[in-house]
């Protein structure tokens, strides 16, 4: 069935194939999957120069989970890298709803090419030129829409990205499209979810949101998380702030 599928999304995008793309490999994330999550949004943290050689944590069986959701059942040695949607220099965490694997074959579009992408927002939220949140939200939204936004004209002519729903066989292939307008969003899927009784989030979506005026959200490594009894709970911080909250200052 997944071969099936991806043999008539080559018959149907041929002209896709023809600019390089490598449509068996996602460009995207699917945000059924991987809709993204952050461990904090401190930039006095993730500006610290070696941060992210202390929060790295992803294990081989974490890997190996990520290449089965998205139907990966071969590879090449070097031909993905199991990536974090919003990069741990940015705040992401290694959480499976912030992987998913990249291609560094794809043409014109890859891992290397996220890269740049990744670099150029932790230095522009770490020199207070734009915050960590909107630099977490732009990559966790739609990358090669960040990319276009921050960097500038993706490389080879490809224009930006945009993905479609998951068939139950496997996730569908991000087809390139013109670049134009970007069309913005975040990941699909509940924005808000309910916490538990006790004022707890639940492990799917452990970010604290106040409901109250402020409509605050906290993170796990808050000064205010533990005391804090939740009255929404989200799955990520660019959620939160698509539902209307705010980190704390």
């Amino acid at each position: 069935m997944h071969r099936a599928f991806l043999l008539l999304a080559a018959l149907t995008l041929g002209s896709g194939l023809a600019a390089g793309y490598n449509l068996s490999a996602p460009v995207l994330p699917d945000p059924k999957f991987s809709p993204g999550d952050v461990l904090t949004s401190d930039p006095k943290l993730v500006c610290v120069s070696g941060y992210t050689k202390t929060v790295r944590n992803v294990p081989q069986s974490l890997k190996e989970q990520v290449y089965r959701e998205y139907g990966i059942t071969s590879r090449q040695p070097g031909e993905y890298e199991i990536d974090h949607i919003i990069s741990l220099e940015l705040g992401g965490s290694n959480s499976i709803r912030n992987l998913y694997p990249e291609s560094y074959r794809t043409q014109p579009l890859n891992a290397h090419v996220k890269d740049a992408l990744e670099n150029r927002l932790h230095a522009l939220a770490c020199s207070g030129k734009i915050t960590l949140q909107e630099a977490q939200t732009a990559i966790a939204s739609n990358w090669t829409v960040a990319y276009e936004k921050y960097v500038g004209p993706l490389p080879g002519g490809a224009g930006v990205v945009k993905t479609t729903q998951t068939p139950a066989s496997g996730p569908t292939p991000a087809v390139p499209v013109p670049a134009g307008p970007a069309s913005g969003g975040l990941p699909n899927g509940p924005l808000r979810i309910s916490p538990n009784p006790d004022g707890s989030c639940p492990a799917s979506a452990p970010i604290k949101g106040n409901i109250g005026s402020a409509r605050i959200y906290h993170l796990t490594g808050d000064p205010y998380y533990t005391r804090t009894k939740a009255e929404a709970c989200f799955s990520s911080a660019p959620a939160a702030q698509a539902a209307g909250y705010r980190g704390i200052k």
